[in-house]
């Protein structure tokens, strides 16, 4: 076999060391909020050349006339990807105002078929961003709408937000995990599901404790 692949290949094969100093080199990627999905990658090796070789595998789901699921089931509405920052400061920069505020009522609405909470609360301290006045309109999925599950957050409790502003003037959380802490004597509280703390300078600007 090895005759054979030196008649097909007169050329010498490089030597490793060669081989290191000319091959491009990759740096780490490091990506400032990672995704809830991951793609896989399989490598394959055939006669001692190496090829990489990436498939996607989709499988169909059939859905009723009416657009119900198998088994006649209703149709789920799309999952939703969310970003999940995994520092304080890609957290913090990836919203556009931070507050201090206290939740003073909710209503629930329907958008695209997603059921949403939409909260009013009133804003007692700025710790980045500018606000449009005292009170704002934040929406997020209505808890138990399940794509994703919105947070429980309770009418007359105070929270840090962290918010994105949209184009109708209102503000969303930069997602559902990460987008709120309660505050419980002077301290910000992340939720079951965010390791990020905030920042000694966000929690100075809200009055807030480490």
């Amino acid at each position: 076999m090895k005759s054979l692949i030196r008649q097909a290949n007169p050329i010498p094969d490089a030597t490793p060391h060669a081989a290191s100093q000319t091959a491009p080199h990759t740096a780490p990627a490091t990506p400032a909020a990672r995704a809830r999905w991951r793609v896989r990658r399989a490598g394959l090796a055939l006669g001692g050349l190496a090829a990489l070789v990436a498939a996607v595998v989709a499988v169909p789901v059939v859905f009723g006339p009416g657009g119900e699921g198998p088994g006649g089931d209703p149709a789920p509405p799309p999952a939703a990807d969310e970003p999940y920052y995994t520092t304080t400061a890609d957290l913090e920069r990836s919203a556009d105002l931070i507050v201090r505020a206290r939740l003073d009522a909710t209503r629930e609405t329907e958008e695209d078929g997603v059921q949403e909470t939409v909260a009013t609360v009133s804003v007692a301290a700025t710790a980045q961003g500018e606000t449009p006045g005292r009170t704002l309109q934040v929406s997020y999925p209505a808890p138990g709408s399940g794509r994703p599950e919105g947070p429980a957050l309770t009418v007359s409790h105070e929270y840090v937000l962290l918010l994105d502003r949209t184009d109708d003037g209102g503000y969303t959380l930069v997602n559902t995990d990460q987008g709120y802490y309660g505050i419980d004597a002077g301290h910000a509280e992340a939720g079951p599901d965010n390791d990020v703390a905030l920042s000694g300078g966000v929690l100075a600007a809200l009055g807030l404790k480490r």
